[in-house]
């Protein structure tokens, strides 16, 4: 699959998460200050929400994850068919969360819960097709197919730095 095409299938998806989740906060954020209003629910309730979502891991794991496939692919390129399919998927799907954690984002900023989640989901975003981008530069088809201590060396730089994003992204 062309490099264009994964663009953008992912960005395709990033929109439409993001579309459908900025649309799913507004309607959470109605049901639950009609639920206020019953006193079935509290304030807070909306606000821990968002402090939940902001402090979970689910963007470093996938940011991990992608990475330590990135460096598996590198590493042995003869893997690198069977995965394209499997790398594909983690696009769609991880470009999609990152698109609903934008979405969440962007809702619970204007509805004055601030703006971290958004931010670190752009960030992200950005950091993973830069990636992408630098590691199609610096290592043609040829590189991969080659023995060479330069697939090596940049393999072994992302696996390392997988399990870092995971503990500290």
């Amino acid at each position: 699959m062309e490099p264009k095409e994964i663009a953008k299938r992912s960005a395709g998806n990033f929109l439409i998460f993001a579309g459908c989740a900025f649309i799913l906060w507004i309607l959470a954020a109605s049901i639950d200050w009609v639920a206020q209003v019953l006193r079935l629910s509290s304030p807070e309730r909306l606000p821990a929400l968002a402090t939940s979502i902001v402090n979970s891991s689910t963007l470093q794991a996938i940011v991990a994850i992608w990475l330590l496939t990135a460096a598996f692919a590198i590493a042995f390129p003869k893997m690198l068919t069977p995965l394209s399919a499997t790398t594909a998927l983690m696009f769609d799907v991880g470009y999609g969360i990152l698109g609903a954690l934008a979405g969440f984002g962007i809702a619970i900023g204007l509805f004055g819960g601030g703006w971290s989640i958004l931010l670190r989901a752009v960030i992200y975003s950005a950091i993973i097709a830069i990636g992408f981008i630098a590691v199609r530069m610096w290592l043609s088809r040829e590189d991969l197919s080659a023995d060479g201590q330069r697939r090596w060396t940049i393999a072994g730089v992302i696996a390392l730095a997988s399990p870092f994003v995971l503990l500290w992204g």
